[in-house]
């Protein structure tokens, strides 16, 4: 079973993407975890999404998450600018410098795509802005979705 950390600073789009999964199924913590209330967990396409915010990843007391984790799932928002993940990242890399680090990049309206390769990112992938469903919810494309689960599963099997 592979699991996928979902992270990134509080309101940069982790909740919408985890929302956005097709097929949301129960989550199956890892064995020998120690339980911890999460925010947001699911199933989708055989992998595990659990959803971390920036602060608690930064914390000790998750470290064993973060250590579970086969594939990290850094949300950022475009309008951050990739500087504000780089101490996220770092902290990432240090606990589990093998492990996969997928970059989405949310709110994307365009830019300079290059400037989100950083050290530690093995691949980026882009998410628009999506639909508003209400003050507080969003919810991502469905196509965006897709290519996302999809790069995840490349870089799951390139591992």
């Amino acid at each position: 079973m592979n699991y996928v950390m979902v992270t990134g600073a509080m309101g940069a789009g982790k909740s919408t993407l985890i929302r956005s999964l097709p097929e949301r199924d129960v989550f199956t913590p890892p064995p020998d975890m120690p339980e911890m209330f999460l925010d947001n967990a699911c199933s989708c396409h055989g992998l595990q999404f659990y959803e971390i915010d920036e602060p608690t990843a930064l914390g000790e007391r998750w470290i064993d998450w973060l250590g579970a984790a086969n594939a990290f799932l850094l949300v950022a928002d475009a309008d951050a600018g990739p500087t504000a993940v780089e101490f996220l990242l770092a902290r990432l890399i240090s606990v589990s410098s093998e492990t996969p680090c997928l970059l989405v990049v949310s709110r994307w309206s365009g830019g300079r795509r290059n400037a989100w390769q950083l050290p530690g990112v093995v691949a980026v992938e882009l998410l628009s802005p999506g639909t508003v469903l209400d003050e507080e919810r969003a919810q991502a494309q469905p196509e965006e979705v897709e290519r996302i689960l999809t790069r995840l599963q490349q870089l799951l099997e390139a591992a």
